[in-house]
C-alpha cells in the first residue's frame, strides 16, 4: 500500500476541529477524517512495514493497524471543560509482544501545524513491569554516560526537542522539568521522556517521497535511543556502542 501523503486537507481537518471540538461538527466531518488523515496514516503504518521488520522486527506492525493509531476521543478521566477531541492523531510503533503502555515507541503524528516524529517512553502507572521501571530507570543509574554519547555522536541535539516529565500536583498530572540531568539520580522522578522534530507545513520534506525517507532516516536515528530505553536483551550495550560508533 503506497503512502499518499498529508496533504492540506490533512491539516485543515485538525485546524477545524480545533475551531469545533464538538460532537456534532464531528459526526459531519467524520468522511474527512476517514479520507484525509486515517487512509494515509495506513498508508503510511502499511509502508513502514518492511523498514520497521529489518530494523527490529518485534516493532513491525501487526496485521491490523487500527490498534497502532492513537485515538481522537478522549477519555472519561479529563478536567471538566476539556473539549472531547485531541486536535492531533499519532501512529506508534512498539514491541507488540507488550501492551503499548509497557512498551517505548517510536512514533509519528499530525497536527494543525505539520508532523511529528520521534521517541518516547512513559510511566503510565499500569504495569509495574513496564519497560520504564525495568530497564530504563536502572540503566539511568549504571550507564548514562552511555546514552549521552549517543546522543552526542548522533548530533540529536541539533533538531531534535527533548522533554521530560515529572509528577505534578494531583494524581494524573505530569509537569516539564529539565530535560537531560547530569547524575543518574536527577531522573529518578522521571514519569516521561520524548525526543522528537516538527516538519512545519510547507516543508517539502512533507511530499510523499521525501517524507518516507525522512520518517525512516529519523527512526534510524532515535531506534538507539529505544535500545537504551526499554530493550532487555543482553547484547545492548554492544548495540549501543557500535551506534555510537557510526
Amino acid at each position: 500500500m503506497k503512502f499518499s501523503g498529508f496533504h492540506d486537507e490533512s491539516f485543515q481537518f485538525f485546524k477545524d476541529l480545533k475551531e469545533n471540538n464538538d460532537p456534532a461538527w464531528f459526526e459531519e466531518n467524520e468522511s474527512a477524517l476517514e479520507e484525509h488523515v486515517l487512509k494515509p496514516f495506513r498508508e503510511l503504518v502499511e509502508e513502514m512495514r518492511p523498514f520497521m521488520t529489518e530494523l527490529d522486527p518485534s516493532l513491525a506492525p501487526g496485521e491490523d493497524v487500527a490498534p497502532h493509531l492513537s485515538l481522537l476521543e478522549r477519555g472519561t478521566q479529563v478536567p471538566p471543560g476539556t473539549p472531547p477531541y485531541k486536535t492531533s492523531l499519532y501512529a506508534y510503533f512498539w514491541n507488540t509482544e507488550l501492551k503499548r503502555l509497557s512498551d517505548a515507541t517510536l512514533y509519528v503524528g499530525i497536527d494543525p501545524e505539520g508532523v511529528r516524529m520521534g521517541f518516547s517512553i512513559y510511566d503510565f502507572g499500569v504495569n509495574r513491569r513496564a519497560r520504564i521501571a525495568t530497564v530504563f530507570r536502572p540503566r539511568l543509574q549504571s550507564d548514562l554516560q552511555l546514552l549521552d554519547e549517543y546522543i552526542k555522536a548522533a548530533y540529536l541535539r541539533r533538531g531534535f526537542n527533548f522533554h521530560r516529565y515529572a509528577r505534578a500536583a494531583g494524581r494524573l498530572g505530569m509537569r516539564q522539568v529539565e530535560a537531560f540531568p547530569e547524575r543518574g539520580v536527577g531522573w529518578d522522578n522521571t514519569l516521561g521522556w520524548v525526543v522528537s522534530r516538527h516538519l512545519h507545513i510547507g516543508s517539502s520534506r512533507l511530499t510523499p517521497g521525501s517524507f518516507v525517507s525522512e520518517l525512516q532516516d529519523t527512526f534510524n536515528r532515535l531506534y538507539p535511543l529505544y535500545t537504551f530505553c526499554s530493550d532487555p536483551r543482553p547484547d545492548w550495550k554492544r548495540r549501543m556502542k557500535k551506534a555510537i560508533k557510526g
